[in-house]
Formats: structure tokens, sequence, C-alpha cells
């Protein structure tokens, strides 16, 4: 049995791992510069616009939860380096999180359980720990039950995270069928986008592994500051 829930917790990190290392190697495949010269915000705009989505806004800001789309306030929020960005790395993020403000008309709900879920995954794996380490040291529960609880939690967490997976391609499809409209002739840069779009998909899966950071920085009283207003 014990078993059992060492295996869940290997999975979950092990998953997260795999999820950071495709994101990872996106952003090195990316470097290159971008087919056009345009920076990856003005590729957003125009993707928007060509989505009849003029209302959702485009934001700078630099901060430590950044380049993601707000649907309550229907807002693209983006770091300076994203948003003046003329690399295909850049235009990925972008565009990935832009379709995201496309998907509203038809998948609100499913957008509602990513947020959730992103959230759950960026949060909850370091307070599970944190939890059950201060009750390890208290002996109430004893650790190895606290570990197993622990192993539940995380599980739980990873396959809600994997729920929101479709979600998370669907907007990288959408924005690679723009780039085919849009670089029709350049056959060799839409297959690196295509490349890249699909390792940027599994970013939020990775932030299971940046947990403990997500949680330090909303205990500090900074924290509100280092999100977008």
């Amino acid at each position: 049995m014990i078993l059992f829930f060492v295996i869940a917790l290997v999975l979950a990190v092990g998953i997260a791992n795999f999820a950071r290392q495709r994101y990872e190697t996106a952003l090195q495949m990316g470097r290159r510069a971008s087919p056009l010269p345009q920076t990856a915000g003005e590729v957003a705009r125009e993707f928007l616009d060509s989505f009849e989505a003029s209302d959702v806004k485009i934001v700078e800001h630099n901060g430590f939860i950044t380049d993601y789309f707000d649907p309550k306030r229907r807002c693209l929020f983006l770091q300076r380096s994203v948003m003046n960005g003329k690399n295909e790395a850049a235009w990925g993020i972008a565009l990935h999180e832009a379709a995201h403000g496309v998907q509203l008309r038809g998948m609100a709900r499913a957008l509602e359980m990513r947020a959730g879920n992103i959230r759950l995954t960026r949060y909850v794996p370091a307070l599970a720990a944190l939890f059950i380490l201060v009750l390890g040291i208290l002996k109430r529960p004893p650790l190895a039950f606290g570990w197993r609880i622990l192993a539940v939690i995380w599980a739980i967490v990873m396959v809600l995270n994997a729920m929101s997976l479709p979600i998370e391609f669907h907007a990288s499809k959408l924005a690679m069928a723009f780039l085919e409209r849009k670089l029709r002739s350049d056959s060799e840069a839409l297959e690196r986008l295509d490349a890249v779009l699909k390792g940027i998909a599994w970013r939020d899966t990775a932030a299971f592994l940046r947990s403990p950071m997500y949680c330090f920085s909303a205990l500090l009283p900074v924290g509100g500051r280092m999100r977008p207003k």
C-alpha cells in the first residue's frame, strides 16, 4: 500500500518535470528571430482583431505572475520582454495566451475550470507539504500517514491539471491556424512555431514544481504589487 502512495508522489513530480522540460525546450527553440519584424504584442493584437476580439486589452506588466489572460478583466498581461519581443518564443507565448481570449466565447466554463486548476497547481502542492510537515513535527497524525495524505493531494492536483491540458493545446492550435494564414509561404518558420506552441501549452502543468515560489511570493507583504491590478 505504501508503494502506491510513493508511486503517486513520483508520478506527480515526474509529470511536472516532463512539462517543465517541454516548456523550456520550446523557449530554447524559440530563440530564433521571428519571421516578420513585428513584436509579439503587435502580433497578438492582430490575432485578437482577426477573431473580432478587439475588446481584449493587452497590458504590459512586469511581475512575478504575468504572461497570462485574465478572463474576468478581459486583459492579456505580458511582461516587457515578451510584449516587445521579436523572436519565435515571444510570439508563441503572446499568441497562446491571446488564444485564451478567443476561447472565452464558446469555452467560458472550461476556462474558469482552467483558471481554478492553475491556482491549485501553483499553491496547493507547497501548502499541503508544509501542512503535513507541521503535523509530522507535532506527530499528529503519524508522519507515514501524513505522507499518504500528501500523495493523494498531489495526485488530485495533477489529475485536475491534466484535465486542463486539452484547453491549452486547443489554444496553441488556434494560434497555429492564425500563423498558417499569416505565414503561408514560410513553411520552415511554421514548423518551428508549431513546435514552440506545443511546448508552451505545457507551461502551467510545470507550475507544479514552482509551487514553493508562488506560495512564498503570496505571503510577502509586496506580493499584491507583484500581480496585475
